[in-house]
């Protein structure tokens, strides 16, 4: 498993932990979890982990771009801690794409800034 989930208080702070390749049985895992915590009607923020991102496979691709669209409405904040750069230019395009989801980019130092974020 490519990806892991980190438990955060509050409650609707979904933590990822990604590192290598995402494959589609990744995104079935996650998001049977995200629509369970969607039952108790808040909206959600990410607070996704990044490390050795390899790139995820067409299934998960397809899987993760579904649940998106389907559920937009129901996500206030991403934030993505990665030392890789380019994620921040990722986080631009989701603002731009998904205008009702504020996507921000931390480094691994900022982890807390991050979390404060996500809670305020």
């Amino acid at each position: 498993m490519s990806v892991q989930l980190i438990p955060h208080k509050p409650d609707q702070i979904i933590g990822l932990n990604i590192d290598g390749w995402i494959d589609g049985e990744d995104i079935e895992r996650i998001t049977k979890l995200i629509e369970q915590k969607l039952k108790q009607g808040e909206k959600l923020s990410i607070y996704a982990e990044v490390h050795n991102w390899s790139g995820m496979s067409l299934t998960a691709l397809i899987q993760d771009l579904k649940f998106s669209l389907q559920h937009f409405k129901d996500f206030d904040k991403e934030a993505i801690v990665s030392d890789r750069f380019w994620l921040a230019g990722l986080a631009a395009v989701g603002n731009t794409l998904f205008s009702g989801i504020e996507v921000k980019h931390f480094t691994f130092e900022e982890t807390d800034k991050a979390l404060d974020w996500l809670s305020s």
